[in-house]
């Protein structure tokens, strides 16, 4: 919005003196020198002259005469002047001739003329306005002073103070003494007290053009909110200061109710009094009834009468019908009155999706700072607080919808849900949803690791405080909502039966062996954190290591581990992570350990078991030949014959 006026603005005759043959001028400080020229008259043109005004100065006094008759003065009326001023009565001038140039050359004239301050035309201008706008309020002559006086004022604020002593701009001087020296610091001091009064002519030339705005046309009323903020003016100033006129068919102009919306849209720290509060619902009751709503939502209007806006939003309601963020408006103030009845009849009106939607619609009814960037202040609403002890799931689902639809950063969220002092539940709660809904890799990868931290966090913590009591979403949701949260693995059922740690922890287990499972979280993020967990202390424990490795590749060491602390684990891991590329994985590795462990420990049904289960696997994939070759040379190899003729019978069918 360009809120200074063109530079092209044309001038007002105000305090200018005509100069006849102007040829040059030349502005020196507060000095205008003019150079002019004239052409000397003949002794014809002379007599002329004087004759002509001769008539005009008869014609001018005989009209004097008659309104002095009728008892008017017109030397007090600037219109009469200007109107006296005019030779109307005689018959033009026809005694001239066309004009010979003069040989004699031109008469010089050299003028110095002393300016007027810029504060004393500006009040005369203001004071031209003031009888402008007595007779037409919203005209163009008054705004066109208005206008002319803001440049005159912004161009003496342009102008640079004198150079404070010892700046390096401050050319030297010759040392002055005491006497000089107190008048020196006098004149900056002067200078300095001028630049005030500057100032504040400045910021009331700007109310003054704001008002002209506010009451205006609806194409130049956006120029009212530029003008009352260069002004300094409150809130409250701006509205006592454009209160309806009294004969005026308008209630209120449409450049202060564009004032009005952009500063109740601003997230100000500012909370108006209930009067003025009050008064504006007024304003938007009778004007834009529409916009009570978005009214209602700014944090400004915390100290409105809650009965007042009650009654207004139901005849609203009444009027147009019923909609969701106006139902959630009236169900705030039945909150601030303490209606809990109503409160709970208003939210019961519409579905929580819906909900969801109103405050899309309207984010000021959950959060207040939410529209300023990343960086801004956060905090929830009173509707808020309530949400977080009845209805804590549309609450965060409410957040989330923010959060995907541009309403709130990730940052301003967390500091929501830890003003709400649920930092430890729902917010957790609320990542976990944001991970379902988003699409935005940065913040996928941010949340899968705050996840894996979190969820590590819970299983190393033994006081009943690490997790909330109840999760709004369990590992089996997650997985079937979220391609970021895998199925488990079954072997991950024999490693971590559910009746070995607590619930809680079961579920923090679950969900990151679930991460660990998908296909998005880096292990190398986690992989530290997890060193802090023993593999040896609890088989759950040993799980995550497992599954680190085994995202990484290392099938190897993760059966060797696996032998050692669990190897009823081993076959169910091995059908199925050893297959395709890793088939060869079944007589390369697996069968020569298991041979040994068994040689070792003959009495280990487990391994046994485990054996004759590879032994099949390995029948079932090689030829006879090649498993001739893994038979081992110890005498043992009657225990393989019944495998041998299985894949010699096999091959025969095939």
């Amino acid at each position: 919005m360009r809120a200074c006026p063109p530079i092209s603005l044309k001038v007002c005759a105000l305090r200018m003196q005509l100069f006849i043959g102007l040829r040059s001028m030349c502005v020196l400080g507060r000095h205008v020198m003019l150079m002019s020229a004239a052409d000397t008259e003949t002794p014809e043109e002379t007599e002329r002259s004087t004759q002509r005004s001769f008539i005009e100065f008869r014609e001018r006094s005989m009209l004097t005469d008659i309104f002095l008759a009728v008892g008017i003065d017109p030397s007090t009326t600037p219109a009469l002047e200007s109107l006296l001023s005019r030779p109307f009565l005689s018959k033009k001038w026809v005694g001239s001739r066309p004009k010979q140039t003069s040989v004699t050359g031109h008469g010089w004239n050299l003028y110095v003329v002393d300016t007027v301050s810029p504060i004393t035309l500006y009040h005369e201008m203001v004071e031209y306005s003031c009888r402008y706008a007595e007779t037409h309020p919203t005209g163009q002559s008054c705004r066109h002073l208005l206008s002319e006086a803001h440049l005159i004022l912004r161009a003496s604020l342009f102008q640079p103070l004198p150079p404070a002593k010892g700046d390096p701009r401050e050319l030297p001087q010759v040392p002055a003494d005491g006497e000089e020296a107190q008048r020196q610091t006098g004149g900056d001091t002067e200078a300095c007290a001028d630049r005030r009064v500057l100032e504040e002519a400045f910021r009331e030339n700007c109310a003054q053009l704001g008002d002209c705005f506010s009451r205006g046309n609806q194409k130049d009323c956006h120029l009212a909110l530029p003008y009352y903020r260069m002004s300094g003016l409150s809130i409250t100033d701006v509205m006592s200061r454009n209160h309806p006129l009294p004969l005026s068919p308008c209630t209120y102009g449409p450049g202060f109710l564009f004032y009005l919306k952009h500063f109740l849209l601003e997230e100000v720290d500012q909370i108006l009094s209930q009067e003025a509060a009050d008064e504006i619902i007024d304003i938007f009751s009778q004007t834009e009834p529409s916009q009570l709503v978005t009214v209602c939502a700014s944090p400004a209007m915390a100290q409105v009468s809650s009965a007042k806006v009650l009654q207004r939003l139901h005849h609203l309601e009444q009027a147009t019908g019923m909609s969701v963020p106006l139902t959630l408006t009236m169900a705030t103030m039945a909150l601030r009155l303490d209606d809990s009845r109503r409160y709970t009849e208003l939210m019961e009106k519409h579905a929580e999706m819906l909900l969801v939607y109103g405050f899309i619609e309207e984010p000021r009814l959950l959060v207040h700072g939410g529209s300023g960037g990343g960086d801004t202040q956060v905090r929830p609403t009173q509707l808020a607080h309530q949400l977080r002890k009845n209805q804590p799931g549309l609450l965060a689902a409410a957040m989330v919808a923010l959060h995907e639809n541009y309403k709130v950063q990730l940052a301003q969220a967390d500091q929501v849900f830890k003003e709400l002092g649920c930092e430890h539940s729902l917010l957790v709660d609320f990542w976990e949803a944001v991970l379902v809904a988003s699409t935005q890799e940065a913040i996928i990868q941010e949340l899968l690791f705050r996840l894996a931290v979190v969820y590590i966090d819970r299983l190393t913590q033994t006081s009943a405080t690490a997790a909330p009591s109840k999760l709004l979403k369990s590992t089996e949701d997650l997985i079937n909502s979220c391609s970021h949260y895998g199925m488990l693995y079954p072997w991950l059922r024999i490693l971590t039966p559910a009746s070995n740690t607590g619930s809680q922890q079961q579920e923090a287990l679950q969900k990151l062996q679930s991460l660990l499972c998908g296909p998005s979280l880096s292990v190398g993020s986690v992989q530290p954190l997890l060193e802090q967990l023993s593999q040896e202390a609890t088989l759950w424990g040993l799980s995550l290591h497992v599954l680190c490795a085994t995202r990484r590749g290392q099938h190897g060491d993760c059966m060797e581990k696996l032998l050692d602390h669990c190897p009823q684990a081993i076959i169910p891991y091995a059908n199925h992570h050893l297959q395709d590329s890793n088939m060869a994985l079944w007589w390369q590795k697996l069968l020569p350990e298991l041979c040994n462990r068994t040689r070792a420990e003959t009495d280990n049904s487990i391994l046994l078991a485990a054996l004759k289960e590879t032994l099949v696997v390995v029948a079932t994939e090689m030829s006879p030949v090649e498993f001739l070759e893994l038979l081992p040379d110890d005498g043992t190899a009657l225990y393989f014959l019944p495998h041998l003729l299985a894949c010699s019978q096999r091959q025969l069918l095939a």
